[in-house]
Parts: structure tokens; C-alpha cells; sequence
């Protein structure tokens, strides 16, 4: 993925970050405009799917092996991270039979062979799904975001776990859908904007709709044509004091 592309995803991933921040959930959270709620939800569950995808793309040039191998990584460690929120939560909860069924470590799941794996993110998907509307567990990391995101790399990985190391992936076709994407987010995003300036203006939210300004701020992390922000002029060097004429 060139440089473009990933400096409007790390623009997407920024606004998710703001918004999903502790500090700044309560200034949109059941409060008018309701539609930024769901559009963050989608937001969130697309850009999960574009980062797999341009993962996907960029191991593309090793063959079918590489992208499988890229895959697999993104499933062992979204169905990882999944899995320990819930383990959290159900043994506080005194869930010992579904505590069992999560209760596992990163070597586990990585010993895991193909079908294995994806049975194993999926049994801990679907028992994320049960427990996300729980009382605490949000607190406890366990958000349809992240199921979200579990779900869409089961999908990804499970269209490639097939594919021979022989077999070469079509880069280019990828790269494109990849594009295709990240423009659909951006559009969102700027959607979005709209939405923002719709919320209280307090100081909290303010400090959010500022933050959200910043995260807005495409920069560019390499390869000279990604920024759309101007070059801050050099500031004027102050004058130099004069002594004041002997009398």
C-alpha cells in the first residue's frame, strides 16, 4: 500500500481513536445526532476489514502462503485479545462453563491448525456477541467493536487459508479494492464532520470537537505528496535590542 493510502487510514484510525477515548465517549453517547453513534460502529467494522485487506495486499507479492501467513497473524491476535477480555470478564462473573471455553493463552491459540483456528475465533466470537450487552462489559474490553473486528479477520483468513503457497495473489486487484475502501472511509469520516459540529459546546465538548479537528489532519509520514496541509511559515526572527545613544 503506498503512502497515500496509509496516511488516510492512520487519518481514520485517529478519529476512531478520539471518539472511543474515555474522555470524550459521554459527549456523544445516546445524545442527538444519533446517527454519529451508528456511523462510528460502522466505521470502526469497515476499517477493521480495510486493515486486513491491506495487510492482505501488501504480503500479496510472496504468493497465496504469504497472505495466508498475514492473516492467520491478524486472526491468532484479534481472537487472542477477544478471548482474555472475556476470560476477565466471565470469572468475575462466575461464568465457569463459558470461562472454559475462552480461558486460553497465546500459545494455545497459535498452535492451532487451519480449521482449528477458525473454529476456535469463532466459538470465542460468538460468545463475545452473547456477553457484549452484559452489565460491565464494556469496562472489561469486550465492545461489538471488537467482535466486529474478530468477525472480519475470521472472514479474511477463512478466504485464504486454502491457498497454496504456489498460488500468486492478484496485488494489484487487491491494491485496488484497498483504495476503493480507504475512499469509502474517508467519506464517512467527512460525513462525520458534520455530525460533530452538532454536539454540545461545552468545555468537554469543545476539547472533543477540537481533538476530532486534529485527528482530521491527514500528515505525512513519508514520500513527499501525501500531506494536505500547508507548510507553517518560519516565524521572523525577533529584532535584535539597540543601546540606547550615550547622552
Amino acid at each position: 500500500m503506498n503512502i497515500r493510502l496509509q496516511n488516510l487510514l492512520n487519518m481514520v484510525g485517529a478519529c476512531l481513536n478520539v471518539a472511543n477515548s474515555n474522555d470524550y465517549k459521554p459527549v456523544w453517547t445516546g445524545k442527538p445526532p444519533a446517527d454519529f453513534g451508528t456511523d462510528l460502529a460502522n466505521l470502526q467494522t469497515n476499517y477493521g476489514a480495510v486493515t486486513a485487506k491491506a495487510a492482505q495486499a501488501d504480503s500479496a507479492t510472496g504468493g497465496g502462503g504469504d497472505a495466508k501467513a498475514a492473516a492467520e497473524s491478524a486472526l491468532e491476535d484479534a481472537a487472542y485479545v477477544l478471548a482474555r477480555a472475556l476470560a476477565n470478564h466471565l470469572k468475575k462473573a462466575g461464568d465457569l462453563d463459558r470461562l472454559g471455553k475462552v480461558n486460553v493463552n497465546r500459545s494455545e491459540i497459535v498452535r492451532l491448525r487451519t480449521q482449528e483456528l477458525v473454529d476456535k475465533a469463532t466459538a470465542i466470537r460468538d460468545i463475545g456477541n452473547a456477553v457484549v450487552s452484559e452489565t460491565g462489559a464494556a469496562d472489561r474490553g469486550i465492545t461489538a467493536d471488537r467482535v466486529a473486528a474478530l468477525t472480519a479477520a475470521i472472514n479474511t483468513f477463512s478466504k485464504v487459508m486454502n491457498s497454496p503457497r504456489g498460488q500468486i495473489a492478484n496485488r494489484g486487484a487487491l491494491l485496488r479494492e484497498v483504495e476503493t475502501d480507504i475512499a469509502a472511509l474517508v467519506e464517512l469520516v467527512s460525513d462525520m464532520d458534520d455530525l460533530v459540529m452538532q454536539f454540545d459546546s461545552g468545555d468537554v465538548g469543545n476539547r472533543f470537537k477540537e481533538a476530532w479537528r486534529r485527528a482530521r489532519i491527514i500528515v505525512d509520514t513519508g514520500g513527499g505528496h501525501a500531506s494536505t496541509q500547508p507548510t507553517p511559515p518560519t516565524p521572523t526572527p525577533a529584532a535584535t535590542p539597540q543601546a540606547a545613544p550615550a547622552k
